[in-house]
């Protein structure tokens, strides 16, 4: 079984939480996909949760016992409001993908999930999961005061470990990641 890294936060004391912005989720909005731009997501989103959808069924033998089967995960988000922003690629994409009735470049996009509450001592890098061909696909565009398009987001089973640096945003500028697969350092 592989070392597990500890839950930790930067000067984390005994049991205190783990803030929901230390999982964070980023979209490689670049026309290149050698040299990934993530853009991180979530803004003005309240609450986004990675649901697995595993299928679970249980039977009886005629012992008593109880057998358990799993499916494998099926993992989505729901990105619910999602309003358009100036200067928000990913959503300038969607837009753009909609506009075009491409709707095969909706299952395209490179996702990374970084992990900043898994680390040794709270401080990068940190744990992550970079995902190829996931899919983005916008529920609906409208509203009522702003022009919102809310998405779900699919992610797929290609899986690549690793880690993730993360710059800082400042004023109105998001963080952004840097990714490293495992056993590329």
């Amino acid at each position: 079984m592989a070392d597990v890294t500890q839950i930790m936060v930067e000067n984390g004391k005994t049991d205190q939480k783990v803030e929901r912005k230390l999982h964070m989720v980023f979209v490689n909005v670049s026309d290149t996909p050698d040299s990934p731009k993530w853009e991180l997501q979530g803004r003005g989103v309240e609450d986004a949760s990675v649901e697995y959808n595993m299928d679970v069924e249980q039977t009886s033998d005629i012992l008593g016992r109880s057998d358990t089967t799993i499916s494998a995960a099926k993992p989505q988000m729901n990105f619910d409001p999602n309003t358009l922003r100036v200067g928000q690629k990913l959503n300038s994409k969607l837009v753009d993908i909609l506009r075009r009735g491409a709707t095969s470049e909706l299952g395209t996009f490179q996702v990374l999930i970084v992990y900043m509450f898994l680390s040794a001592a709270g401080t990068g890098p940190y744990e992550a999961d970079q995902y190829a061909n996931c899919s983005i696909v916008p529920t609906s565009m409208g509203g009522s005061d702003y022009v919102g398009l809310p998405f779900d987001l699919y992610l797929s089973g290609d899986r690549t470990a690793g880690t993730a640096t993360i710059t800082p945003g400042s004023g109105t500028t998001l963080p952004t990641a840097t990714f490293t697969a495992a056993g590329a350092d």
